[in-house]
């Protein structure tokens, strides 16, 4: 009786002893917040806000009526795989090492920029090194995918839509790809249909047909492609949705693009009138005037609004199945301005800033946001979680977006870095495949020729 009674004994003291080793090593899992990060590429508060005013885009009102947000500042070139590189690392693109959207290979081939050419951390990776699970969907330059500590869908997986790329490795983990595919929705696909027209996006592609509109030559490739770009989108939302109930994590972070791909050619169905204004202005001072402006924006906001309300219906179907105690950040990493050569955000004499907005159980409500910037994304991730920043990150902790009581009792921390000298991604090969159709898509939008 007394030798069972020892062995109840040592065993409740082991149980004890190793629960404290765990909180000793992983202090950052109690009590700690979800955190989901929302990219919405090219989304421009000049849009959003005559949506706003029409009643439109609930969840995005929700968002900011409950939350903080304001302008998110981006830098040049303004070019996407560069922006949201930094956004995920806090780093400049020197530091990044991402540093347009292609480059030329010693063999004088050009290629896309991957996560092989990133010279630093992700937050991805310091949130894995540090015990908190990740779940990342669609980013930019995270082909060939990273390991992880929990799962992640390359930017390649998109192309799906085409054909299943069973013979490339598209996800971390690889053998997660063939329980995703079920959930594309492909070209040939009888579902595509049904799904354009209930996103309410049916009557946009069909928009040039209904305008009886002549497209350039430069711009007809973009509008047949709508379909793809909503079918890569779509195929994305249903992924993150099922990846999000089936695999939870600490962070979750899926990246979408459609409102970025479509504004590139939205411009085409502004009325020929405000065209001619528009234009006529700008030989005769140089630029547009404010009235012209907000004319230009709220039509644009008018065309391009079922994409927009697609995109704020994606957001609430994640709203809808995350935790009351989730934080939200939603960004884009550029906006849209008007020029003398159409509607864009590159090569533009005004920079096209961003949006940011912030909701959760420690931000401010209602609150207006001042001097965000894209740098600011990653060290504020790192603050939610308990994480310092690196001080060789360009970006600051956004204090001002949270109560003043957790800002107090929660000081912003800082170390030196996360990287070291031997750290460097695993070097996996390149699909050559793959990389042209990423330059054909590339070439498409008009970033290179």
């Amino acid at each position: 009786m007394k030798k069972r009674l020892w062995i109840l004994l040592i065993f409740g003291l082991f149980i004890i002893t190793a629960s404290a080793v765990l909180l000793v090593v992983n202090p950052l899992k109690k009590n700690i917040n979800p955190v989901i990060l929302i990219g919405l590429d090219g989304a421009d508060w000049n849009v959003i806000d005559p949506l706003l005013k029409k009643g439109k885009l609930p969840h995005l009102k929700n968002l900011i009526q409950e939350g903080s947000s304001g302008i998110l500042e981006t830098i040049r070139p303004t070019k996407s795989p560069v922006i949201w590189t930094s956004i995920a690392t806090g780093k400049t693109m020197i530091k990044h090492g991402i540093l347009d959207m292609t480059f030329v290979t010693k063999n004088n081939i050009e290629v896309p920029y991957t996560a092989g050419e990133r010279k630093t951390k992700a937050i991805w990776n310091i949130l894995s090194e540090n015990d908190l699970t990740v779940g990342i969907t669609n980013w930019f330059c995270t082909f060939p995918p990273e390991d992880v500590n929990g799962y992640l869908v390359s930017n390649r997986f998109r192309m799906s839509v085409f054909k299943y790329l069973l013979n490339v490795d598209v996800t971390f983990p690889s053998e997660l790809k063939k329980d995703l595919f079920p959930h594309v929705i492909g070209l040939k696909d009888k579902k595509y249909g049904k799904s354009l027209k209930t996103e309410g996006l049916e009557d946009y592609f069909t928009l040039s047909k209904n305008r009886k509109i002549e497209i350039p030559e430069s711009r007809a490739t973009q509008v047949k492609r709508f379909r793809i770009y909503f079918l890569q989108d779509k195929s994305i939302e249903n992924i993150s949705l099922h990846l999000f109930e089936k695999r939870p994590v600490d962070f979750f972070s899926p990246y979408f693009r459609l409102i970025d791909t479509t504004s590139h050619f939205s411009s085409l169905f502004i009325s020929e009138e405000l065209r001619e204004r528009w234009i006529e202005e700008f030989k005769q001072n140089g630029r547009y005037s404010p009235e012209t402006e907000l004319l230009l924006y709220e039509e644009m906001a008018g065309i391009i609004e079922p994409v927009y309300t697609y995109l704020d219906n994606v957001v609430g179907r994640i709203m809808a199945k995350a935790e009351e105690n989730t934080t939200f950040i939603l960004v884009s990493d550029h906006g849209f301005v008007f020029t003398e050569s159409g509607y864009n955000h590159y090569n533009t004499d005004k920079l096209a800033h961003g949006i940011v907005i912030l909701k959760g159980p420690d931000i401010k409500k209602d609150h207006r946001l001042q001097k965000a910037h894209i740098f600011d994304i990653a060290p504020t991730i790192l603050y939610l979680f308990g994480l310092p920043a690196g001080k060789d990150m360009d970006g600051r902790v956004l204090l001002d977006a949270f109560q003043d009581r957790y800002a107090k009792r929660n000081k912003a921390k800082m170390i030196s870095t996360y990287d070291s000298k031997d750290w460097a991604l695993h070097k996996k090969e390149r699909s050559r495949e793959l990389d042209e159709e990423e330059l054909e898509d590339l070439r498409t939008l008009g970033y290179i020729k």
